[in-house]
């Protein structure tokens, strides 16, 4: 006697038709809670997410936190909460920063091409030293797409 075992998710698997969808909430610096959300598509597919934002304190001669990495498409939010007037001025280019951020106000701006993008402010540092930050914008992987909300 022959039996025969059918099994219909072998034909899925087959097919390559995955989906995962994982979300975590880890403390962030300083307290603050940062949510990630990865979301893994079928090949030939894309996903993209236009809500991510990260907050970038601007405190009296720092940045908060001073080096960040996100993903492509990434609105990152310096908020001025100094006693002081500050600005965020990248090292290279024009095409971003604030000149005068004063307490309580803030500046947001879409990082839309992977680099890395040094700022500082001009009046408590230089390009090199003082008061001095950087973005580091990461190219999604192919078939997934990372958010990084820091609240």
């Amino acid at each position: 006697m022959t039996f025969r075992l059918i099994r219909p998710l072998a034909a899925a698997v087959a097919a390559g038709v995955v989906a995962a969808t994982l979300a975590a909430t880890v403390p962030g610096p300083a307290g603050a809670q940062t949510s990630t959300t990865t979301t893994t598509t079928p090949a030939g597919t894309s996903s993209s997410s236009s809500s991510t934002r990260v907050r970038v304190e601007v405190g009296d001669n720092f940045y908060k936190p001073e080096r960040i990495v996100v993903p492509v498409g990434t609105r990152v939010t310096w908020k001025n909460e100094g006693k002081i007037l500050h600005n965020v001025v990248p090292v290279k280019g024009k095409a971003w920063g604030i000149r005068s951020l004063v307490t309580g106000k803030s500046y947001s701006y879409r990082f839309k091409k992977p680099g890395t993008y040094a700022y500082y402010c001009t009046f408590h540092g230089s390009p090199t030293s003082g008061q001095v930050g950087s973005v580091v914008v990461t190219a999604a992987a192919s078939g997934a797409t990372t958010t990084t909300t820091a609240r």
